[in-house]
């Protein structure tokens, strides 16, 4: 019936005449029947009652078929059909680019990450692309210590060993291409552990205070829970939530290009993730209890001269287009998060990481650099506030770093970075003095 599309006129008037007759035939044994016209009225009336409501009954099943994709209603069911299907390939898409790359997407999957630290043990990755802020976390919440001194910073830090700093028991706090909101984001991991540790240095790199309408890169999306509780403790000026959800990371778990990578990485793999006592592999990057990390063979062999002297070109070519953007809600939030350290008898050191010598040639005189002055002039502000120190600069001519240690305009070796921390051990004993003092007036 649905497919031969019948049609029933049910509002017809001879079937209801035809209705009539039949009742008249059935009452007079099939003889004629002549009423009062008062009692062939009564009749017709009653006789034309169903008839009335018959159009509006199954007008409703008609729209109960339409709705459930009957005769007149396949192109609903259709649509539904196709709705339920690319929400179950979604969702199947979502769920594999977390099994296979947990440590980016998984919600616990940086917890065999610290957990092998906490045992002592390494971690061996694909590459850095994963969830660092997560590990940190993670990490935080299994140390059995508080350490002395904890660095707050971006990659720039990432090979910060904590044998660099010889006085004190250092752990790198590092996390990839942080801005303002993830100082606030690792205090409130610290706070909630109860690790704050005696001193902090905090690094302020160039595009630390970048409103979040002008950043082109999306690492930062997984700290912002951590900052939003920690802008609650401090009773300050929240982001909108709109503008700091996580949408990219979600675009990423829905890509097919992302899941295609991801796949043929694991099943291309040599080795995959896994904890370990080893420090040193050739096809996978290593994860240290400390916080800091080593490149693989594979990664080193990249590392020329030649390209690092390119990718540092490259950046000075951008950065001439492209001058830094200060967000004064970003100084505000910093501003309240050093005054709740210092509050709480944290001494913090403020650093600015050193660019490649190639990258800051190639920049001087030039409004990039005006626009770095300011942001220099906001550290300036901060630390005369609060009484804090400065170590470091941008400048590597002040630092005493020199290409050959960058892999490229931002990214120096350990031997850099060992200047830098050499300048905050010369600073201990006064910091260790500051502290005494401190303690005495109260």
């Amino acid at each position: 019936m649905a497919e031969t599309g019948m049609h029933i006129n049910w509002g017809a008037k001879g079937t209801a005449d035809a209705v009539a007759a039949a009742r008249m035939a059935m009452q007079s044994g099939g003889r004629p029947v002549h009423k009062p016209a008062k009692q062939e009225r009564a009749a017709a009336a009653v006789a034309a009652a169903p008839v009335q409501a018959a159009p509006a009954q199954k007008s409703f099943k008609l729209k109960k078929l339409k709705a459930l994709g009957g005769a007149a209603g396949m192109p609903s069911l259709y649509a539904l059909s196709t709705l339920l299907i690319m929400g179950l390939s979604l969702a199947g898409v979502w769920k594999a680019n977390v099994a296979f790359a947990p440590e980016m997407y998984g919600p616990d999957g940086m917890v065999p990450v610290a957990s092998a630290h906490a045992s002592g043990k390494n971690y061996a990755v694909f590459d850095l692309n994963l969830n660092i802020r997560r590990w940190k976390e993670e990490l935080v919440q299994r140390l059995d210590y508080t350490p002395d001194v904890v660095v707050i910073g971006a990659s720039q830090w990432q090979e910060a060993h904590s044998s660099l700093v010889r006085s004190e028991r250092m752990f790198n706090g590092h996390i990839h291409r942080d801005y303002w909101e993830d100082l606030l984001g690792a205090v409130e991991v610290l706070v909630r552990n109860n690790r704050l540790p005696k001193r902090m240095i905090i690094a302020i790199r160039d595009k630390q205070f970048t409103p979040v309408e002008l950043r082109k890169d999306f690492l930062w999306e997984p700290g912002i829970p951590n900052y939003r509780k920690m802008a609650d403790r401090l009773g300050i000026e929240k982001e909108s939530p709109w503008k700091t959800y996580a949408w990219q990371r979600m675009k990423e778990r829905l890509s097919l290009t992302m899941l295609f990578n991801n796949v043929t990485r694991w099943y291309n793999a040599e080795e995959r993730p896994h904890a370990a006592a080893d420090l040193h592999f050739q096809h996978l990057d290593t994860l240290l209890p400390d916080g800091s990390i080593l490149w693989s063979g594979d990664h080193k062999a990249i590392f020329t001269a030649e390209r690092t002297r390119k990718e540092a070109l490259a950046l000075a070519d951008t950065a001439l287009k492209t001058p830094l953007s200060i967000d004064p809600l970003g100084v505000k939030s910093y501003d309240a998060v050093l005054g709740f350290l210092k509050a709480k008898g944290v001494q913090v050191v403020l650093v600015h990481p050193p660019y490649n010598p190639i990258f800051y040639d190639a920049v001087k005189n030039t409004r990039f650099v005006t626009s770095l002055d300011k942001v220099r002039k906001v550290t300036r502000g901060l630390a005369d506030k609060y009484g804090f120190h400065v170590i470091g600069d941008f400048d590597p001519s002040k630092v005493g770093c020199t290409a050959d240690e960058y892999i490229d305009a931002e990214h120096s070796s350990p031997a850099c970075l060992q200047k830098i921390f050499d300048q905050y051990d010369a600073l201990v004993p006064e910091l260790r003095r500051e502290a005494l003092a401190s303690k005495n007036k109260t």
